[in-house]
């Protein structure tokens, strides 16, 4: 049996191509797996941002180009995700996703000043220009 292709929850396009790829988990059971398939993902697309979102952390993984495989993709930062939410996340994987998409368009129209600094610096730097110039998007079809 063939391994299953990875397709990432939401991406963030422009013109130009994918921007930003997030991969949403209502619970994460395989991190080394995830991240590995999240930075193939990235490198295929020539993506050179890439989030993982779980309820409580949030994993922001930057490509810096070195090579064309993943090993040029490296974690960036590590984050208390608890304070990005105005309220609790639902643990459904699909409504979680929804919730997270809701999240990010929203998060281009709103000021990062709540936020912890560090937090704060990584949207203002790798999230908030890719929210500007692009649109964020379902990157698979999302069954009810």
């Amino acid at each position: 049996m063939a391994p299953m292709s990875f397709e990432p929850d939401i991406l963030v396009t422009t013109p130009d191509g994918v921007s930003v790829v997030i991969e949403v988990k209502a619970t994460l059971a395989n991190l080394d797996r995830t991240e590995e398939q999240l930075k193939r993902y990235m490198v295929g697309m020539q993506c050179p941002v890439g989030l993982l979102l779980t309820p409580d952390r949030m994993l922001l993984y930057k490509d810096s180009y070195s090579d064309r495989s993943p090993s040029s993709i490296q974690r960036v930062g590590e984050f208390d995700a608890k304070g990005l939410w105005k309220q609790p996340p639902p643990t459904d994987p699909l409504l979680f996703e929804r919730f997270v998409q809701h999240w990010l368009e929203e998060s281009g129209r709103r000021p990062h000043s709540e936020l912890p600094e560090d937090l704060r610096r990584a949207f203002e730097e790798h999230i908030d220009p890719a929210l500007a110039a692009g649109e964020v998007r379902a990157a698979h079809p999302r069954n009810p």
